[in-house]
This record gives C-alpha cells, structure tokens and sequence, in this order.
C-alpha cells in the first residue's frame, strides 16, 4: 500500500522541483539515475533518404541504475506497453519484438502492395519528467506512418513506485473526493489553454464529451510543474484539431493532498 508518507515525499519533491536538471540524468534528492538508449531497426537496404522506400523503427528510452529487480521487470514491461504499435499481437511482446515485427509487415507489404509501401516509420522517445526515490514519471511521445492519408501520434504515460514496480495513482497522493475538485480545475485549464470563455460551448467548438460534460481521462503523468492530462487525436476531437493537453498546477490542489 502507498503510505502517507509516500504521497508527501513524492509531491513535495515536484513542487521543489526535483527534475529540474533531468538533462543529467540525475537527481542530487534520489539515489535511482539513468542513461537514455536507442533502439533502432531498418528494412532491407536500410533508409538512406527521406524518400526512400523502406520502413525505420526506433525507441529512445531510459535504463535506470538503483531500481529493484522488481521495479526494473515492471519498468521494462510497461515501456513495452506505452510503445505498442496498435497491434493486438504484440501485447505481451518486448518493443524489440514489437519492432522486428513492424519491419517484417512492411517487407510483406512492399511484395504484396509495393504501392502501398512508399515508407513506413514508427519512432518513440520517452522523456523521464520526474524521477525520486519514490517516484519514476515518464512520458512516451510516439509517432508513426504505415501509409493512408497521414499518420499517427500518441501521448502515454508511466507513474510507478521505484521500490515495488507499482503504477502510482492519483488516488494514491489525493484525498478521498478529490475527482470533482480535479475536473472543475481542469476543465478550467482546458479552457483557458484554448483561450475559450466559461460559457462558451465545448460541443459547438468540436469537442465531444460524455453527457457534453468536460471530464478528465486516465491518460496522466506527473511533471515539475503540475499533473499532465493528454487527449490523444480522435478521442475527444477530430484528427485535424490535434492532441489535447490539460496541466493542473500543484497549487491549485495542494488542500488535497494526503
């Protein structure tokens, strides 16, 4: 179980700004550091130039030093997760997999439908926003192409406890009845972040909600400044309206937390 004590240090740690210097690697207040690595696969002749027709798939993520083995086993499968390619099959699979994979549709592609194979990519970076002894954030910003019209993109997030491997919840660091106090600020974030009024409909701007209610999703990560929502394309807006972000600063719940 998450203790008191957990949610305190973690929250106090962002507030004090604790991944401030992340381009290090390294936080002075935590024992855990990393080192960023690539993994990168090319189709057959490789990708010598932008118009090439070949497929690239490409991971840059964090390897941390001071994990336990528990914590590093569940890291190593959650990273998997938050860089999943769309495809069912391949849930349970590493990225590297995962990867091998994506190379081989595409090789199946361009024999089978050499029109349909102008050039596929997948690429993922996951960015380390917080990083305690008692808490890992990480965010995983990945982009993809396997032809059509245009591509895809997505936002995800991992929040576990350095010690056991366990995802870190908001329920974990907020008081019991906070879910309401934390949509009201963040549906005022949301409108304020596209500059809409308080009476403004989100339906008529070509949002769409459950019940036309602004609610939040389970799509958050934690980061120096506050707690991160991400709306991916399509989920609550049409592609060509983009992603939608919602940052709701620590001040403007700190009554709340444990």
């Amino acid at each position: 179980m998450i203790t008191k004590h957990l949610a305190v240090v973690s929250i106090l740690a962002l507030l004090a700004c604790s991944c401030s210097k992340k381009e290090e690697n390294k936080n002075e207040s935590s024992s855990l550091h990393y080192e960023m690595k690539t993994f990168r696969l090319e189709s057959a002749g490789g990708c010598k130039s932008d118009t090439a027709s070949c497929a690239s798939y490409e991971v840059n993520y964090p390897v941390f030093q001071g994990l336990s083995t528990v914590a590093n086993d569940s890291l190593t499968y959650k990273i998997s997760e938050a860089v999943d390619t769309g495809n069912p099959e391949l849930d349970s699979m590493s990225f590297r997999l995962a990867g091998k994979d994506f190379i081989s549709s595409f090789e199946k592609t361009k024999k089978e439908m050499p029109d349909q194979a102008m050039g596929w990519y997948y690429k993922s970076t996951l960015t380390v926003n917080v990083v305690t002894d008692t808490l890992i954030s990480i965010e995983a910003g990945n982009e993809f192409f396997t032809g059509g019209a245009h591509g895809g993109y997505g936002t995800y997030f991992i929040n576990l406890q350095p010690s056991s491997g366990k995802t870190i919840l908001l329920s974990d660091i907020l008081k019991p009845g906070y879910e309401e106090v934390l949509r009201k600020e963040g549906e005022i974030a949301f409108r304020k972040a596209l500059q809409l009024e308080d009476t403004t409909s989100l339906v008529n701007e070509g949002f769409e909600f459950p019940y036309n209610k602004f609610s939040l999703n389970d799509n958050y990560g934690f980061t120096k400044e506050g707690v991160l929502f991400v709306f991916n394309a399509y989920e609550i807006a049409p592609y060509a309206m983009g992603a939608q972000e919602v940052l709701i600063p620590y001040e403007k719940i700190k009554n709340w937390l444990r």
